[in-house]
């Protein structure tokens, strides 16, 4: 499979503070994937995803022993060519629908006109591609759209726009942050599976960052599991679901709602809460919340690395 992004050991940090964001993170998305990062508030999924579209806020660095996007390496690129790269070849789908589209400017302004400004075409060319692009993410009527201001439409409606915004610029590459936040259950499923549509009609890869394993679960090819700064399992969504190694990984599966929950059960939880300082420690980053601490958690974390599967944990750095 041909590999779009490539990053290694990636690491995030705060250069006013010096305190680590995300640490040593390692991933690849194929051509035509959809690629999950799941994870709790605050573990650097989105953060991480910012340094492909170059949108990392100005306090923050970060390094990589390999960071390749498209068969760019970024590292030697200048600011303007990855904005370029950005422009041409990745759809940003973001989490705030509210704040994302402008309140006081009509929806034909905000969509088409970035299109038209950056591919050099003409008012009648931009609305063209936009009502194109609208009809893809089924809207029936994209000229009353157009003709809208966000503030006269539905969350779900604005999430949509969204999409069809990002993919005006025909994408490889998608990066939908939360894409369901605010959204009903029926509206969440209704958008995850216009990802998939898009991913299988138009062979766009797509990364999905999600709090939330059980929403993203059906829709994903491979899932990696984020926990304070680091991936602690990445395999295929069926292996992951299956035969889950991290006990992170077991505990995120557990606490999923489930329709069979018998009256007055406990609700399951992960005690705790993610560490915020010192998240590029040598030892088990989830050792004090862990639910199968033992001995041989004690000293630096040992990995399971395996051709498709990919585990951070001393206790099973063995199975196979």
């Amino acid at each position: 499979m041909e590999k779009l992004v490539e990053i290694k050991n990636l690491t995030i940090t705060d250069k006013t503070t010096d305190r680590v964001i995300a640490s040593n993170i390692s991933f690849e998305l194929g051509k035509g994937e959809i690629l999950g990062f799941v994870g709790e508030s605050g573990s650097g999924k989105t953060l991480s995803m910012k340094t492909i579209v170059n949108l990392l806020p100005e306090n923050l660095i970060y390094t990589s022993d390999e960071f390749k996007v498209l068969g760019n390496g970024y590292r030697t690129m200048s600011d303007r060519q990855k904005k370029e790269l950005v422009g041409e070849s990745i759809g940003l789908v973001p989490q705030n629908t509210v704040f994302y589209l402008h309140p006081m400017f009509k929806i034909k302004n905000q969509i088409a006109d970035g299109y038209m400004l950056y591919n050099k075409k003409t008012k009648a060319e931009g609305i063209k591609r936009a009502v194109e692009k609208l009809e893809i993410v089924g809207f029936k009527d994209p000229d009353r759209i157009l003709e809208s201001y966000p503030w006269q439409l539905s969350g779900g409606m604005r999430q949509r726009v969204n999409i069809a915004l990002a993919l005006m610029n025909d994408p490889k590459i998608i990066i939908a942050d939360e894409p369901t936040t605010a959204l009903d259950s029926t509206l969440q499923a209704q958008v995850l599976d216009l990802f998939k549509c898009i991913n299988e009609t138009m062979g766009v890869s797509i990364v999905i960052i999600s709090h939330d394993l059980g929403v993203i679960k059906k829709y994903c090819h491979r899932i990696a599991v984020m926990y304070a700064g680091q991936i602690l399992e990445s395999a295929p969504a069926g292996e992951l679901f299956n035969e889950p190694l991290h006990p992170y990984t077991k505990a995120l599966i557990s606490v999923i709602p489930s329709l069979n929950i018998k009256k007055d059960t406990s609700l399951m939880e992960i005690p705790g809460f993610v560490p915020e300082k010192n998240r590029d420690r040598k030892e088990c980053i989830f050792k004090r919340r862990c639910s199968e601490v033992c001995d041989m958690c004690e000293g630096e974390v040992k990995e399971n690395i395996q051709e498709h599967h990919y585990c951070k944990c001393s206790k099973y750095a063995e199975v196979e």
